[in-house]
């Protein structure tokens, strides 16, 4: 991690730079399929909530580490990352593991958005294409879909209307499932958004998916096969192979 002039590492902070090599985004992905697992087959009660909290902070710290951001920001973040999950064990606490509100999905909006700006910029400045690229790209892909999911559950949790038109009492994997079905265009039907801003979202959200696969992770992964394959390096012209002249300026005596 980059540090300013004066900022000396905790041992903790230490021991992570050590052992974490920078733009190790596998961690990150695993991280994001452990969550989707919690989320979509967990049971819907305060401790699901709770770990998907404590997930998504982990993965902040994750791809923060990997990314090789400043030192300040990751102690921002980290103490970010602790806050909200005291208030999700708070929220848990006071309303008997009901079901969330609209500001735990704000909040888990807040954690998951801040994710695919760093990767973005890692990757930027990094001007390197290999494996660790293309999954960092595919984090972005991962952290978009579920940034949509917590966007149209917090629609629903603060509007006064149902967000989708088959059901009115959906929930986290619901919107996790409708999120992921628009962003691939796969486009079930058995779920659909009933208002203008619902539509509106789930439209930008899969126009952006499809974009993202055919530009970014479709250039990274030419790129990368032409560097494995060497197909980027100029291949050397075979040397000439010498022939006989076929009108010789020099004849032999007789």
């Amino acid at each position: 991690m980059a540090k300013r002039e004066g900022d000396r590492p905790s041992n903790i902070e230490a021991f992570l730079e050590r052992h974490s090599p920078g733009y190790q985004y596998g961690y990150v992905l695993g991280l994001l399929a452990l969550t989707f697992i919690v989320m979509a087959a967990g049971p819907p009660d305060g401790w699901t909530r709770i770990t998907t909290v404590l997930l998504q902070g982990l993965t902040l710290c994750a791809a923060l580490l990997a990314s090789r951001v400043k030192l300040r920001f990751f102690r921002i973040a980290a103490g970010v990352s602790l806050v909200s999950l005291l208030a999700a064990v708070g929220s848990v606490a006071i309303d008997n593991g009901k079901n969330p509100n609209g500001g735990f999905f704000l909040l888990n909006v807040l954690l998951v958005a801040t994710v695919p700006w760093v990767i973005a910029r890692a990757l930027w400045r990094r001007k390197v294409i290999d494996v660790r690229t293309v999954l960092g790209a595919v984090c972005i892909y991962v952290l978009l879909g579920m940034l949509f999911a917590f966007l149209f559950a917090a629609i629903d949790a603060l509007s006064s209307g149902p967000f989708f038109a088959q059901t009115s009492s959906a929930s986290t994997p619901d919107f996790l499932y409708f999120s992921y079905v628009t962003q691939t265009t796969v486009g079930y039907g058995d779920l659909t958004a009933r208002g203008d801003l619902g539509r509106a979202l789930a439209v930008l959200e899969a126009v952006g998916g499809q974009l993202y696969l055919v530009t970014v992770i479709a250039v990274l992964v030419s790129r990368l096969s032409g560097a494995a394959f060497g197909s980027g390096a100029p291949v050397p012209a075979p040397a000439p192979t010498p022939v006989a002249d076929a009108n010789p300026t020099d004849k032999e005596p007789a």
